[in-house]
Formats: C-alpha cells, structure tokens, sequence
C-alpha cells in the first residue's frame, strides 16, 4: 500500500482592507515624526524672519512669572513679564535690534537689543546682547549678555498649538 500526499490548495484570501490600513498607519506615523523633527529638531539659519514671534522662558513649577520675548521681522522687539495668577502683563518694555555675525573667535551670531523710549544716557545702559546658539521653529538656545560679567544661559520656546 502506498501512502500518497496531496497539498491542500490556498484558498484564504489576502485582507486588503488591513493591509491598507497598515500602510495608512505607517504614513500618519511618518508624518508625525516629521512634524515633530522640523518643529523641534531641524535647526533654521538665524535671520529675522526665523526668529520672529513670542518667546518665552521655560517656566518651572510653580513659577509665578514666566518672561517673554516677542521679535518682530522689521527689527523691533519687546519684553514683557506675565503674571501666571493674574495672567497680565507687567514690566513692557521696546526694543530695536541688529543681528550681527558672529564675533572673531565665537561661532554664532549675536542679537544687539537696543532699549527705545528713553534718554542716550539709559540707552547705553539698557544695551543687551543675545547670543543665539540654534533656533527651531519652536525652541531656541541663547546666551543673555547683560555685561561683561553677567551672563545667563537659558532656552527659549514658542507654543506648538
């Protein structure tokens, strides 16, 4: 007696419907993580146009006060403190600034931030420089010269919604 072997013939069908909604699935992830990288990852050249808009300081826990910075294209900016409880606005002030390539020796470009609005004498006085190290669209690393001696390092942040 002979034993003989059949194959069975494949008759499952293939689900498009999950297939398709599996690539569907890859491609939202896809453009998730690009939305995430040009926000958050992707640096921008430092020019008017890449800096403007509000900034602010990353607020700790419960901080009162968070500081912010809004740049304009034209070359005006301001700062202005809110008030978390009240949520208004406190201590505005306007400035003009230059952006000017990076000194001999440093890699990265400073922010000349000229105070308006007030005599020669305070002017000279209120003159800051903000060295920027990298802008993203939402995120930007700066250096707050106030003097020779006085510096302070901080990130600065937009809201993404």
């Amino acid at each position: 007696m002979k034993t003989v072997k059949v194959k069975q013939k494949k008759t499952e069908k293939r689900d498009v419907a999950g297939i398709i909604i599996g690539i569907l699935f890859f491609l939202m992830l896809a453009a998730v993580c690009y939305y995430v990288a040009d926000m958050l990852i992707i640096g921008r050249e430092i020019n008017e146009q890449n800096i403007s808009g509000d900034w602010h300081m990353t607020k700790e826990l419960n901080e009162n006060k968070t500081e912010h910075w809004v740049f304009m294209p034209d070359g005006t900016a301001s700062f202005y403190v809110v008030n978390n409880q009240t949520n208004q606005k406190e201590e505005v002030k306007t400035y003009t600034y230059t952006i000017e390539p990076p000194e001999e020796g440093k890699t990265h470009p400073i922010i000349r931030v000229v105070p308006t609005n007030v005599r020669k004498s305070e002017q000279e006085e209120g003159t800051m420089d903000i060295r920027v190290s990298r802008v993203t669209k939402a995120e930007m690393t700066v250096e707050f010269i106030y003097n020779r001696y006085n510096t302070k390092t901080t990130r600065l942040t937009k809201d993404l919604f």
